[in-house]
């Protein structure tokens, strides 16, 4: 399910210090003309999708090279530590740095350098989002909403860097998906042939069997500082996950007429993801989640147009980094069956004689 690839990002971003408020830093900037540009560079730890918006669309190295400068790739936040302090995540060098490429580097501004002294810790996230203005809860976490409107879902990807020094140029950061992704694909039970026609009208998750109700979380919090050696499972990653949405997958009229299982035309199948965060709905969990789904079928020769609604429980738990497909089986078609007596009574029947004749 799954494609396992890094993606180099060389990532050059010659910077400048300035706006340092700690007393720490302060008292090196003098000095920070003798250290080199910091630069970084990055890769996807998986198979990465969308973070431009485009309903989902699946997002590689090209794609996100191709973000306008003006949207920005990845967001990065920096916190300087004296020489002997503890790791310390937060804002104090970089605060929601935007970075963005131009060939053939990645760059930002304003530029700054490497101190001869201390260390920075690094967080990243991508896509790039200006609201962000500040970091949360000992400046590693972060609030993040999943829009209601599929078409402007992102896929969030997380990154860390701790410890980082000029050796260490440039600061590498490996992303991760942080939200479960959902497709969809569709088929008929049974092939149908001319004399009928199948549209499928809509397609629901939610959280009740009548639609009525939303099922996946509207907004969380996520630690950036979280490790990302174990990519999946990340059970500190998320919190404060709240409020309940539904999706109106697909609505619209097309036609079904294969019973092998596609998406259908007209609709990228990679451009046509959920992006949510995970969430369990599995037998036991309090949350429950239904697809709903309404499709027509008309028969040739008959003017009426019936219309099917249909729903089943989905009992998943989805989680973090992972992709998912429901595959969708619909049409209920006429079968028959036969039931045969297995020997006569008698076996040699009943003798009726005829032995005269009128």
């Amino acid at each position: 399910m799954y494609k396992k690839f890094f993606m180099g990002i060389a990532a050059m971003a010659a910077l400048t210090l300035v706006s340092c408020s700690s007393e720490d830093l302060n008292s090196l900037s003098d000095n920070s003309s003798k250290g080199g540009a910091i630069s970084f560079d990055g890769y996807l730890g998986r198979s990465a999708v969308a973070v431009n918006g485009s309903r989902g669309s699946v997002l590689d190295k090209d794609a996100l090279k191709k973000l306008p400068e003006t949207a920005g790739a990845f967001g990065v936040f920096g916190n300087y530590s004296k020489e002997g302090a503890t790791l310390g995540y937060g804002e104090n060098l970089f605060m929601n740095q935007k970075v963005t490429y131009s060939e053939p580097n990645w760059t930002y501004s304003p530029y700054r350098y490497w101190l001869p002294k201390g260390h920075i810790d690094f967080l990243a996230y991508a896509p790039y989002d200006e609201k962000i203005t500040s970091l949360t809860d000992h400046k590693s976490k972060m609030d993040f909403t999943v829009s209601s409107t599929i078409a402007e879902q992102k896929d969030l990807l997380w990154a860390n860097a701790a410890g980082q020094t000029q050796e260490n140029n440039p600061v590498t950061f490996t992303f991760y998906h942080a939200l479960s992704r959902i497709g969809y694909t569709v088929k008929l039970k049974k092939e149908c042939y001319n004399n009928v026609v199948i549209k499928l009208k809509s397609i629901t998750l939610a959280g009740s069997e009548d639609g009525a109700t939303g099922a996946f979380y509207e907004t969380g919090t996520i630690d950036l500082s979280t490790a990302t050696n174990k990519p999946t499972k990340n059970a500190n990653l998320w919190s404060n996950q709240a409020g309940q949405q539904k999706f109106d997958w697909f609505s619209g009229e097309y036609k079904v007429y294969s019973s092998t299982a596609f998406h259908p035309d007209g609709i990228e199948k990679d451009k046509d993801y959920l992006f949510v965060i995970p969430q369990d709905f599995s037998e036991t969990a309090a949350d429950k989640l239904y697809v709903i789904v309404t499709y027509t079928i008309q028969y040739n020769g008959i003017s009426e147009v019936f219309t099917n609604t249909v729903h089943k429980q989905i009992k998943q738990n989805f989680e973090q980094g992972r992709a998912y497909t429901i595959n969708l089986t619909i049409g209920s078609p006429i079968d028959f069956d036969v039931d045969v007596v297995t020997g006569w009574d008698p076996a040699e029947g009943t003798q009726i004689d005829i032995d005269s004749w009128k």
